[in-house]
């Protein structure tokens, strides 16, 4: 697949069964998912939930100090109020000063960075800790350095049930990545060339991984799309069923 392709159809590991092409059971389309840079996984999965929990403090810090009689302002508005107005404006609008302005003019300064789109993982990383540097009340910079290299890592060794690491996915393509398995591909069968071939091909297999990871992978797929979800009405009325066992103890 061509380099400058999106990340999720760039590399594609089929999860079609061998059986499946065989007796042509699959009408014709193959079923993948993609395969990411590990850079590229972190970047889609980790660094949102690095962000959204890194603004949801600095709109905390934020609130300690607005004003108890001013305008009631959601937690949504005043995530995306930095990224339209300056920070000095927004406290002027605020009626802010001294302590409480500095303290306001420091977590919409974070908020700020901390949402700003980043091209690249490293930028993206530099940015959230920076604005964690700046907030008001801030920890040590040498925590929060150490606090963004664990939860970097926590994919690798721990990741979660719809994903899995690989270290490379063919000879030339040693990067290390992660098979995210929410996101499917359905590719045309006569778009994949699976040897050398004259006519152009939107696809070409450049590995075959092994079985035991193959085995591996296809069960966490499957995993993921086992479980079935019941509603909140169930949950409640199995709560209420249970909180009647206590009469039994009284």
């Amino acid at each position: 697949m061509d380099n400058a392709a999106s990340c999720w159809q760039r590399h594609l590991l089929v999860l079609t069964a061998d059986c499946d092409l065989a007796h042509a059971k699959h009408r014709g389309r193959v079923t993948c998912v993609p395969l990411l840079t590990a850079r590229e996984y972190l970047m889609e999965m980790k660094i949102p939930i690095l962000r959204d929990d890194a603004v949801g403090k600095f709109i905390g810090e934020l609130r300690k100090v607005l004003p108890s009689d001013g305008p009631n302002i959601s937690d949504e508005r005043l995530r995306q109020w930095p990224c339209e107005a300056a920070p000095s404006e927004i406290v002027s609008t605020l009626g802010l000063d001294g302590q409480g302005a500095e303290k306001a003019r420091a977590a919409l300064d974070s908020i700020r960075l901390a949402s700003q789109t980043s091209a690249t993982l490293d930028e993206a990383v530099k940015a959230l800790i920076e604005a964690q540097a700046d907030a008001p009340n801030p920890k040590k910079r040498e925590n929060i350095v150490n606090a963004m290299v664990q939860a970097l890592k926590m994919p690798y060794s721990h990741p979660p049930g719809d994903a899995l690491f690989l270290s490379a996915i063919a000879p030339a393509n040693d990067l290390g990545y992660f098979a995210y398995l929410r996101h499917l591909e359905q590719v045309a069968e006569d778009e994949i060339a699976i040897g050398p071939a004259r006519t152009a091909a939107a696809y070409r297999r450049i590995a075959h991984l092994q079985d035991r990871y193959i085995h591996a992978l296809v069960q966490r797929f499957a995993l993921v799309f086992m479980s079935i979800g019941l509603p909140t009405t169930y949950e409640e009325m199995r709560d209420l069923h249970s909180e009647t066992m206590g009469e039994i103890c009284r």
